[in-house]
């Protein structure tokens, strides 16, 4: 289920790829808060944003400079959602890229702006403008571990990610970190994820691949159904690699690629979810569309009473039959459905199987719990990620602001 660490390697061990992390005083506890991501020479660049009402101004920004051309620079604060800022908060948004581009040598709209914390208090720009000018004394700087470090909220654990395979006979990398804990329910991605890729592939089909890697990784995670306002998936390609990817077999490998970069974040993110002791994963089949498969597998990974059966290791298996068939838009037959519940076999073809409760109750001790669903109507598959429901995740909320 959950991957373990790709490569032992960080997004700046990718040629012609820049980043690190410091702390500049955002944050009260004096851990490092502030990041930058360089590209100087990016072939492409690509985003996908949360689909929230009350989209945060970073957000805006960046929407605008990529809608200019490519970016090719990350600024991004934690500690600090510059979220329901108004006019203010868009204009300190600016303001960030517009200092950063100066410090790096580029044009303003080169420049993406990202920000993740409290929401609805005022971007401390004093503060902020003396930790860019810290931050970019040097920007060629080779630390994409403190980078990954500064993007953390409430996170126990950094996120990142290196993968490599073959695209189109040549060896293609994708390198990148995440955040996110809690307010994940996606509507889009319910986090911040930056990747860098040294494929040579343009914005447009960067921006197409992206969409569909994310569809089928952070939007299938899910921690507390919250989705929150600064949520973005953003990748550049360097174009190191030489070779452009234009063929439609080279576009699926990448792709392929891509998403296992993506899953492999997200799972770390839903492992990381506040309060979580276990991670629980949510396999779908046999739906009569991908459709149904996506929202199944969700519902059951969202489910409240599910979340906390794993996390007591209680056998109630009952829960997610419960939670498949909520949805009375969505397709299941209960004559024809076949359930594993913590890889012991429960039902098939609607009829219970022999089981041992004490043997699943000790299958619920492990970290990581697979849940697979088979509805036998179809050939809709998708899977979810999610994570136990404890009094943690109270706390944690409870103390946060």
């Amino acid at each position: 289920m959950l991957l373990t660490r790709l490569m032992k390697k960080t997004i700046t061990s990718l040629k012609g790829t820049y980043a690190a992390g410091i702390a500049a005083g955002i944050k009260t506890n004096g851990k490092r808060d502030l990041a930058y991501i360089f590209v100087p020479n990016a072939y492409g660049s690509a985003c996908v944003f949360t689909q929230s009402a009350f989209i945060a101004p970073p957000l805006i920004v960046t929407k605008q400079a990529l809608a200019r051309g490519t970016v090719k620079a990350l600024i991004v604060n934690s500690g600090n959602a510059n979220a329901a800022t108004g006019k203010s908060g868009l204009k300190n948004a600016r303001e960030t890229a517009a200092i950063a581009a100066k410090l790096l040598g580029l044009k303003a709209h080169e420049v993406a702006v990202s920000s993740t914390g409290i929401i609805g208090r005022p971007l401390p720009m004093d503060t902020l403008r003396a930790g860019l000018h810290t931050l970019l004394s040097n920007p060629l700087q080779r630390d994409g571990d403190a980078a990954a470090k500064a993007i953390l909220t409430t996170d126990l654990t950094q996120k990142e990610v290196f993968a490599s395979g073959l695209v189109a006979g040549k060896r293609i990398t994708i390198a990148g970190f995440a955040k996110g804990s809690g307010m994940i329910a996606p509507n889009m991605a319910t986090m911040l994820g930056f990747l860098v890729t040294d494929a040579k592939i343009d914005s447009a089909t960067l921006k197409a691949l992206l969409k569909l890697a994310v569809d089928d990784s952070f939007n299938m995670t899910s921690v507390d159904t919250d989705t929150s306002t600064n949520d973005m998936v953003m990748v550049f390609s360097t174009g190191e690699t030489g070779k452009k990817i234009s063929s439609t077999a080279a576009k699926k490998n990448f792709l392929a690629l891509l998403t296992k970069a993506c899953q492999h974040l997200a799972k770390l993110i839903a492992a990381d979810g506040e309060g979580a002791t276990k991670l629980i994963e949510v396999q779908v089949v046999g739906a009569r569309n991908q459709k149904d498969a996506r929202l199944i597998a969700k519902n059951i990974a969202n489910s409240p009473l599910v979340k906390t059966a794993v996390h007591g290791a209680d056998p109630n298996w009952g829960r997610v039959l419960a939670a498949a068939g909520k949805d009375p838009t969505l397709k299941v037959d209960p004559r024809k459905v076949d359930l594993t519940f913590a890889g012991a076999p429960i039902m098939r073809g609607g009829e219970l199987v022999p089981h041992d409760r004490k043997k699943i109750r000790k299958l619920m001790s492990a970290r990581e719990i697979p849940i697979r669903l088979d509805l036998n109507l179809g050939k809709g598959s998708a899977t979810a990620w999610g994570c136990d429901l404890t009094h943690g995740y109270v706390d944690i909320n409870v103390s946060y602001n």
